[in-house]
């Protein structure tokens, strides 16, 4: 991974670590492959899955769209 996509991959990890600190989220994972960025968040709430992952994918760079983002909800991952 080079330039740009590094870039990506902190500012993604920053922000998804203040959602976790406002109790957005209750966890995540970032995964890189071929150069794309996937993330995972374990939901806080009763949230609906298209609308938590609506709502990081608005926090997260725009090179990160909401289909790039999976919900894990009690072990149960919705894509």
């Amino acid at each position: 991974m080079k330039g740009k996509a590094l870039d990506y991959l902190k500012a993604s990890a920053g922000a998804l670590a203040i959602m976790v600190a406002a109790g957005m989220i209750a966890d995540f994972d970032v995964m890189v492959e071929n150069d794309t960025i996937y993330v995972t968040v374990w939901s806080a709430s009763d949230e609906p899955d298209a609308k938590l992952r609506k709502h990081v994918a608005a926090r997260l760079p725009g090179v990160i769209g909401e289909s790039r983002i999976f919900v894990n909800r009690d072990g149960v991952i919705a894509v």
